[in-house]
């Protein structure tokens, strides 16, 4: 779950062009855009696709990943509301794709390519790189959690105003949230951290951010990082301390030693304090059984909607009560059953206003979805997240080869639990 984790895509416009469509002119620049933060040399991606070589031997894996709409990967539905960056393919783009290998994937002239740095940073500059402190050796199979307690070394208040999580090894980092400590908590998560052997430890929990700290972004394989909305940053005073889980997953690669750095981008002052919320029903996490999945249920829904802005100074110290707050981004969080999610504002007057709609859950692509113009939150509007859920049978992982029996599931952090949490960057 990132803040945000912001995709480092413009949108290409695909001009009318004599002739047909060319790998320099055409499909070189779409590849780049929306292609090569995955499928570059030692990315995420199972193939590269930064040449005209791997481009035509890969069609037969490219056309019907990118018709299909799998590729690249944008689970929300654009017809909620309008976002930049996006990473989806326009149908244009999808056409041009299509024309170029129907016309046999022309080369064209090398001389009206438009120059381009294919691993540019998300980020307009980095300020501060900050990292793990030792190796950890992820073993545990499939999949490992661990935590990490990182020195924050700055001597006077910063405001952090963008982020890029870079994987030590990016082939075993399925996924990483990145949080702040506020200095009066940092003696406990320390000691938790100095208890266990080796670097970090076995975590499934989340500084809170009600008194603990708060949330700065989440990292997913193929992120670059990129700046929060302009004007906009998180406070970080001195004494603090960065706090990251990291996700491994052994499956994409053998054990070996990883040691995550992440890259910041910071000021001295800012025009509006930011905050990266996550939004839940309490009563899912407090309450045994508030969040119940049944077993064999094939369409299990819950949904929470309140108006936040009575209890803003409980999740950012600097925020003021009862005031309008500004949503730049959304996001969505649940595990292995979910099957579809929804963010909106429900307004005084009875309308709703759409975040973030996903209609097909995919547990492995949580991206962040930055609105092209902020929307505003007023007293009296609520906030909701809605989240369907199918644990029927047939929805069951295999394990071994053997499919397993459905189970009643109820909140919790494990990846076997499940969750329900939508994801905000907010300022007043």
């Amino acid at each position: 779950m990132r803040p945000i984790i912001l995709l480092a895509l413009a949108v290409s416009a695909c001009a009318p062009v004599a002739g047909p469509p060319t790998w320099h002119r055409d499909i070189q620049p779409l590849v780049k855009e929306k292609c090569g933060q995955c499928h570059h040399p030692g990315g995420i991606g199972p193939f590269e696709l930064d040449s005209l070589a791997m481009m035509r031997a890969e069609e037969g894996r490219v056309r019907p990943a990118v018709t299909s709409r799998r590729m690249p990967p944008w689970p929300a539905s654009n017809s909620c509301a309008e976002y930049a960056p996006n990473g989806a393919l326009t149908d244009d783009q999808l056409a041009l794709l299509e024309l170029w290998y129907d016309s046999a994937a022309p080369e064209g002239d090398p001389k009206t390519a438009a120059p381009q740095s294919l691993l540019a940073t998300g980020l307009s500059r980095v300020d501060r790189t900050v990292t793990m402190s030792e190796p950890f050796f992820p073993q545990k199979s499939p999949d490992e959690y661990r935590c990490f307690v990182l020195d924050w070394p700055e001597t006077a208040p910063k405001f952090i105003t963008g982020f890029n999580v870079v994987p030590g090894q990016p082939q075993l980092v399925h996924h990483a949230n990145l949080f702040f400590i506020h200095p009066d908590s940092v003696a406990a998560y320390q000691a938790k951290d100095d208890a266990a052997p080796g670097a970090g430890y076995e975590c499934y929990n989340f500084p809170s951010p009600i008194g603990e700290g708060g949330w700065i972004g989440t990292f997913v394989p193929g992120s670059l990082g990129a700046d929060f909305p302009p004007q906009t940053g998180l406070k970080i005073l001195p004494g603090s301390k960065l706090f990251i889980q990291v996700h491994y997953n052994i499956v994409n690669g053998g054990p070996k030693p990883d040691r995550t750095s992440i890259e910041l981008k910071l000021e001295d002052k800012v025009r509006r304090e930011g905050s990266v919320q996550a939004w839940a029903d309490p009563k899912w996490m407090s309450t045994a059984g508030a969040m119940r999945i049944p077993k064999g249920a094939a369409d299990v829904t819950h949904r929470f909607s309140m108006d936040p802005t009575p209890y803003l100074s409980l999740a950012n110290r600097s925020f003021l009560d009862g005031q309008p707050i500004k949503l730049y981004m959304a996001t969505a969080h649940m595990h292995a059953w979910g099957k579809s999610a929804r963010m909106e504002i429900e307004r005084a007057d009875g309308s709703k206003d759409c975040l973030v709609d996903i209609p097909k859950w995919q547990f492995h692509w949580q991206l962040p979805y930055s609105l092209k113009d902020y929307k505003v939150l007023n007293p009296g509007d609520k906030l909701s997240v809605e989240c369907h859920w199918d644990n029927s049978e047939a929805n069951q992982p295999v394990i071994n080869g053997v499919r397993q029996a459905s189970k009643e599931i109820n909140w919790g952090a494990r990846t076997e639990d499940e969750m329900c949490v939508g994801g905000f960057f907010i300022s007043q």
